[in-house]
């Protein structure tokens, strides 16, 4: 049970949108928040929870996330975290950095893909992270980014 302080109201507030996976293809995003978190499992496994905006676009202000398992008892888990995290900060500009909260607010073109995951449905995954200045950003799909969805400005 939580108390709330009193009486609240919802009388004329806004409720909830439905919540889907963005549509394959390139955005201009910066990473908002940043957390370390460690892992249910108890074994000293620990990653970082990456939070992303939409910074341009149809799709302005929406978000999507990722998790860098750095922190893993297997080395090939923290392997791919690494590169990816590497491309995050390549794509910052800044290759030397202390914490993660250093690339909050930098604009970066991140090319999604969309996943059916049987437990939750259509999630996004991230294929790429490229510096804000190296192509335009154009969300499209292809055959391979997608296999649910038609996007939709083509319809």
């Amino acid at each position: 049970m939580a108390d709330l302080g009193g009486e609240y109201d919802a009388t004329g507030g806004k409720t909830m949108n439905e919540v889907t996976a963005l549509p394959a293809g390139e955005y201009v995003a910066t990473l908002v928040k940043s957390e370390k978190q460690f892992a249910k499992s108890g074994n000293g496994n620990a990653f970082v929870n990456c939070e992303f905006e939409v910074q341009e676009g149809d799709a302005q202000g929406r978000r999507f996330w990722t998790i860098l398992n750095l922190w893993n008892n297997n080395t090939t888990t923290i392997e791919i975290a690494q590169r990816e995290l590497n491309s995050i900060i390549h794509a910052c500009g800044k290759l030397r950095i202390q914490d993660t909260e250093e690339l909050h607010g930098i604009p970066m073109r991140v090319k999604l893909r969309v996943k059916d995951d049987p437990n939750y449905g259509p999630q996004n995954r991230v294929v790429s992270y490229k510096p804000y200045n190296s192509a335009p950003a154009n969300p499209t799909q292809s055959d391979q980014a997608s296999d649910t969805e038609t996007a939709p400005w083509k319809k």
